[in-house]
């Protein structure tokens, strides 16, 4: 039914915009889980952010009680610049700041011993450690290069070598907070991102259901495909996230108790990309339907049988009941609430399937055909005991 391509909804453009847009969705989060459910969800955040600030705490004491650094604030923020999503990217941010700094510090102190200090020393300086940042690979918010450069132009070499000690020290502490204190095991926070997806379809599925209920028309139709539309586009981020997930336990020395976690995470990912798709496509054929495209009947065809709208009320369940699942160990309720909501919309099909079977306009006729095949393939999608993402599904005790 999709043949096109659509661009979704706009993300608020300002800062402030998309600040009090995140907030409204964590709210909407916290009512529509519960505060019990939603701390389940963030507790290994809660748990990293702990871990970070008492690395930093405890990186500047160090600096300032045992080792008397004359800047011990720097320390911490070595640790804060090398501690990165997981453990495996926080070595290797912390191989990157020390380079940058050991490269800073260099460049600098031989370019002022040979042309002196100038305004041409500094131009030479950010521009050579700006080009250095790219030929090293580093990441292009990493300026450390120039950064460096410029404080040994300011305050003389002596301050360089003690910013490449404060570095390392700070490096050391972050690569050891993340390695060996908690490690971000970033499987969870995967799970958390596709029970967030998965519970904003349920709630695109639901408000379809309401809508087809009473009067509806071209308005509602289109918000319910840019909806989707702005979803399907969202599934990336999940796909993102599932590789975060595998890149957090590389380094774990129990990599392999991770194993069907990870296999969860991805085939969950996949699963919704493709129930996602089948949903987007029902609503670009109710609004073609109310468009009157295509030989269709268009507005006067609006009033579709109840079933269809039990039939996405069921799927919704499965949407919501499936992203918990996706939360943890999963809950049996969900399991058994997941499959409840399976056979009633196997129920509304059948009665659909009769509503429809009387239509006699053709072009219509094949219209409710892709709306039952859609319906169909999703609870396919989502069938734990014949469906093809049963590693989808935690283990169920």
């Amino acid at each position: 039914m999709e043949g096109e391509t659509g661009h979704g909804r706009e993300v608020p453009g300002s800062p402030l915009e998309r600040i009090v847009s995140g907030g409204a969705a964590a709210l909407a989060r916290v009512r529509s889980m519960g505060f019990g459910r939603w701390l389940r969800m963030e507790r290994e955040a809660l748990a990293q952010t702990i871990k970070v600030t008492a690395a930093c705490a405890v990186a500047w004491w160090l600096a300032a009680y045992v080792l008397k650094v004359d800047l011990p604030v720097l320390v911490p923020i070595g640790v804060l610049l090398t501690v990165s999503a997981t453990a495996y990217s926080t070595l290797v941010r912390g191989g990157q700041q020390i380079l940058a700094v050991v490269v800073g510090v260099g460049a600098a102190t031989a370019l002022i011993w040979l042309i002196g200090a100038n305004a041409w020393t500094l131009a030479v300086l950010v521009a050579a450690g700006l080009v250095l940042t790219r030929l090293l690979n580093l990441p292009a918010q990493n300026v450390q290069i120039p950064i460096t450069a410029l404080l040994v132009f300011a305050l003389g070499s002596t301050y360089g070598f003690a910013r490449l000690w404060d570095v390392l020290l700070g490096a050391g502490i972050g690569i050891a907070a993340n390695l060996l204190v908690l490690p971000p095991r970033f499987v969870d926070k995967a799970g958390k991102e596709l029970c967030g997806l998965s519970g904003e379809l349920a709630d695109l599925a639901e408000d379809m259901s309401r809508g087809l209920r009473g009067d509806w028309g071209k308005d509602e139709a289109r918000d319910w495909l840019e909806r989707a539309r702005g979803l399907s586009q969202r599934l990336e981020d999940t796909e993102q996230a599932a590789d975060q997930a595998a890149e957090s336990v590389r380094l774990s020395p129990r990599r392999r108790r991770y194993d069907r976690r990870l296999r969860q995470v991805a085939e969950a990912a996949t699963c919704l990309d493709h129930a996602c798709h089948q949903l987007r496509g029902i609503a670009r054929g109710l609004m073609d339907l109310v468009a009157g495209v295509r030989g269709l009947p268009g507005q006067r065809a609006a009033d579709l049988p109840e079933p269809l709208a039990d039939e996405l009320a069921a799927l919704a369940r499965v949407f919501r009941d499936f992203g918990m699942l996706q939360i943890g160990n999963g809950r049996r309720e969900d399991m058994e609430d997941l499959c409840a909501a399976l056979d009633d919309g196997e129920r509304q099909q059948r009665r659909l399937a009769t509503e429809f079977h009387q239509t006699r306009h053709v072009e219509l006729r094949s219209l409710q055909g892709a709306l039952l095949d859609d319906c169909a393939r999703i609870r396919h999608e989502f069938d734990p005991d014949t469906g093809p993402h049963k590693a989808a599904f935690p283990r169920q005790d």
